[in-house]
């Protein structure tokens, strides 16, 4: 169960990542070339897309470990 919760966590700096993201487009003094924002959001998709598996992967060991069926 620690595990599941801890990656659910996980998820949430999702936000904290595209809020960087904004402010590198809005507020930062050195402006961003269309790369590195390109970059940087092909990153936080990936992250996100490996993220979510290993979120899904604790439910899945915690319910073989409880024998949870739906």
């Amino acid at each position: 169960m620690e595990q599941l919760e801890a990656d659910m966590a996980d998820m949430a700096s999702l936000q904290d990542e595209l809020e960087t993201i904004l402010y590198s487009i809005g507020d930062c003094k050195v402006t961003p070339t269309e790369d590195q924002l390109m970059n940087m959001l092909i990153g936080v998709i990936e992250m996100h897309k490996f993220r979510y598996l290993k979120m899904w992967d604790a439910y899945e060991e915690l319910r073989k470990k409880y024998k949870i069926n739906d």
